[in-house]
């Protein structure tokens, strides 16, 4: 500190600290100005608070976060309009769809219900699986169909569908359909 201006000439990398500004000479404390008050300075910004913070832009909720049961009683409990339906026929759900008598039934103004495999047929199919030594699951796999498809064929509880019903009838060597139910298919030649 030679000179009597109080500004000293230090090499640029010493005394300065992370964050400060590189300058190549430093100002000593008796020539810096001081603001009066402490407070920070305001820019001028528009309805702005220091404190307030402005979301520009906000994600809503991902389509399975919105599905959820959660969220549909919140907006339940906000007084917010709700509509959920269910996917018909989307993927696993697809199966078999019954819409042989569905016209039929609409039109309909007494019993209203769909005709139910005989238990004649459950029996049978029954009897053909077990002498050909199948489970249920074994004879579902066979055919290409669920487990619960042969026990509901089994129960009488199924709507009967034909593809499945053939496709039964080739596995256990049984007609299911028509005049005979029970007694074994003739294989005959193949048309070529």
């Amino acid at each position: 500190m030679g000179y009597g201006g109080g500004v000293s000439a230090q090499a640029p990398e010493a005394g300065r600290r992370r964050g400060d500004v590189a300058s190549p000479r430093r100002v000593s404390s008796s020539c810096r100005s001081r603001p009066t008050d402490r407070r920070p300075r305001r820019r001028a910004m528009a309805e702005s608070d220091w404190d307030t913070v402005t979301v520009l832009r906000k994600k809503g909720p991902t389509a399975a976060q919105a599905k959820s049961k959660q969220a549909i009683l919140a907006a339940q409990r906000r007084g917010e309009d709700v509509e959920t339906s269910k996917k018909w026929a989307a993927g696993q759900n697809k199966q078999h769809s019954i819409t042989k008598n569905t016209a039929k039934l609409d039109r309909e103004t007494e019993e209203l219900h769909h005709d139910r495999v005989t238990l004649e047929v459950g029996k049978v199919i029954q009897r053909g699986r077990q002498s050909k030594g199948l489970t249920q699951k074994d004879l579902a796999t066979k055919i290409n169909e669920k487990p619960q498809v042969i026990a509901d064929y089994e129960s009488g509880r199924a709507i009967p569908n034909n593809q499945v019903l053939g496709k039964i009838e080739r596995a256990i060597g049984l007609k299911l359909r028509g005049k005979d139910i029970g007694k074994p298919i003739e294989k005959g030649p193949r048309a070529k």
